[in-house]
């Protein structure tokens, strides 16, 4: 069996694998937030203020999130929302959302420029994730669809073999990290634009989470996507037309264009070329 949803138990005290990473995960997420900003020379004040104020408003909406999804578990009984341990639930998408605009508030507030605040929430959030979906994986709470594929793994409560969804999450988290170094590098050897980081990461996380999504089950659709995978369609949509306005890809869209037409035409016109030989031999 690959799922302890329990670590171990003393008596009536269970110690929770997702909980105990979930812990792990937001030490992380904070380390690397403050270093991040701190090395911007931002204060400590905000810095503090800001992972405060995020980490309470996150579970907030992370946990409304799933209660709007999933009504049907909670209008029995109201007091379910706020009782995690009697029915817990998190939305993850849900509470990236609200942890963006939580910051981009506190860097309004405090003058912090918003691009380096979201820059920092990615650089500390992608390793922070990548961690808890260790937590996830042992937990058991998100399962994928059943499949017969020789990597196949039983899930608690469940007979059938299913897609470990979170481990395919794990190695796309691996690539995306190894991708966003490079980027980080690149960009601050041409000096490009603050926040080029964070739009490359909201589009490829999203895109590799989309995909992934059709490997899990769901109970909740809206139309022929799960209702996940509307919102990840919305944070694809807004981060790449914050990179075509703002990263520079309308320049980059341009030059690819040109470099397009150009070679269109070497090719057209080497045709062509070609094509008035032959008719003129014929003739």
């Amino acid at each position: 069996m690959y799922m302890f949803p329990i670590l171990f138990s003393v008596g009536s005290f269970h110690l929770f694998s997702f909980s105990v990473f979930l812990i792990l995960a937001w030490f992380i997420w904070s380390f690397l937030f403050w270093r991040y900003l701190r090395a911007l020379a931002v204060a400590e004040e905000p810095i503090f203020d800001a992972m405060f104020v995020t980490t309470i408003v996150t579970l907030i909406v992370s946990r409304l999130s799933f209660v709007f999804t999933h009504m049907a578990l909670f209008k029995e009984n109201w007091l379910r929302v706020i009782a995690l341990w009697v029915q817990p639930g998190l939305s993850l998408y849900g509470g990236i959302i609200g942890a963006v605009i939580v910051l981009i508030f506190f860097a309004m507030k405090y003058k912090i420029r918003v691009a380096h605040m979201l820059d920092a929430f990615v650089a500390s959030f992608m390793w922070a994730y990548t961690v808890g979906l260790i937590g996830s994986f042992l937990d058991g709470s998100v399962v994928g669809i059943a499949t017969h594929l020789r990597w196949a793994v039983p899930y608690v409560g469940h007979m059938d073999f299913r897609h470990p969804v979170q481990l395919y999450q794990f190695v796309a988290m691996v690539f995306i990290i190894g991708i966003i170094s490079l980027i980080r590098r690149a960009a601050k050897k041409h000096a490009w634009r603050d926040g080029t980081i964070a739009m490359w990461f909201f589009m490829l996380f999203s895109a590799s989470a989309f995909a992934v999504e059709f490997l899990t089950e769901h109970t909740v659709y809206w139309g022929n996507l799960s209702a996940n995978q509307w919102v990840l369609v919305g944070i694809f949509g807004q981060s790449l037309g914050a990179f075509y306005v703002r990263g520079g890809g309308k320049e980059r869209l341009r030059s690819l264009g040109s470099a397009v037409g150009r070679i269109s035409k070497k090719v057209i016109g080497g045709m062509y070329a070609k094509f008035s030989k032959r008719h003129i031999e014929n003739n």
